[in-house]
């Protein structure tokens, strides 16, 4: 069965609070969107100016992410320089992260902190990248994140059908990593994403936007 790890860029804390609470239960992890207004032209929680404060409270352990107890985070960094940023989560307490290989970042410094820290590192490619760029991290990731759609950042996009035949290469390239797809995730593409080779699945709008979540994940779950 596909795993499903619903997926949100929230504008605020208490939209990820709320987000959250529509599947707790349903899933095992969920994915937060971490957009910084650079590399992508939108801005997420915690990255607005007013949420520093909040965010510290949660890595310092006075606050905790929503339903922390109940469910798994990994976080998926749209944003440049993302080695500056991981250890606040690590200690914030997400079990996975991943990184554009397009952002500027130091994988170097990830790969040390991921260790340290004993949680999965993994890449994300938009549409469009080559594939090869995956081979000088090939060694020190588990998953590969394909981008659906073609303007990373924003839910509701339509389908980017090119991911599709990316999937398929990196099964065949790369058979021993998890390949997980984000954006434009619902009813109709998901299937196509499975036969293609794609293991997880992190749907944003088609879940969150549905008069039944529930039901919504496990349309998923059962392609």
């Amino acid at each position: 069965m596909v795993e499903i790890i619903p997926s949100l860029p929230a504008n605020t804390f208490q939209e990820l609070q709320r987000k959250v609470g529509m599947v707790r239960g349903l899933v095992q992890t969920f994915q937060i969107d971490i957009a910084d207004g650079l590399f992508v032209t939108s801005r997420s929680w915690p990255m607005n100016p007013g949420d520093k404060a909040q965010f510290e409270r949660i890595v310092r352990g006075e606050e905790q992410l929503p339903y922390k107890d109940e469910l798994e985070y990994e976080v998926h960094f749209m944003a440049h320089n993302p080695e500056k940023l991981l250890p606040g989560w690590v200690r914030a307490g997400v079990v996975r992260a991943l990184f554009h290989v397009e952002a500027k970042h130091d994988f170097g410094e990830l790969v040390s902190i991921a260790q340290k820290a004993g949680i999965e590192l993994g890449i994300s490619l938009k549409v469009g990248t080559d594939v090869s760029r995956i081979e000088p991290y090939r060694n020190h990731i588990s998953v590969v994140q394909l981008m659906g759609i073609e303007h990373i950042g924003l839910q509701g996009q339509s389908f980017a059908p090119e991911v599709i035949d990316m999937i398929k290469v990196v099964k065949e390239r790369y058979p021993d990593v998890t390949i997980e797809i984000d954006g434009s995730v619902n009813a109709e593409t998901a299937p196509l994403m499975v036969e293609a080779g794609a293991q997880r699945l992190a749907p944003g709008s088609y879940v969150f936007q549905s008069d039944d979540p529930k039901a919504a994940i496990e349309t998923l779950k059962n392609v």
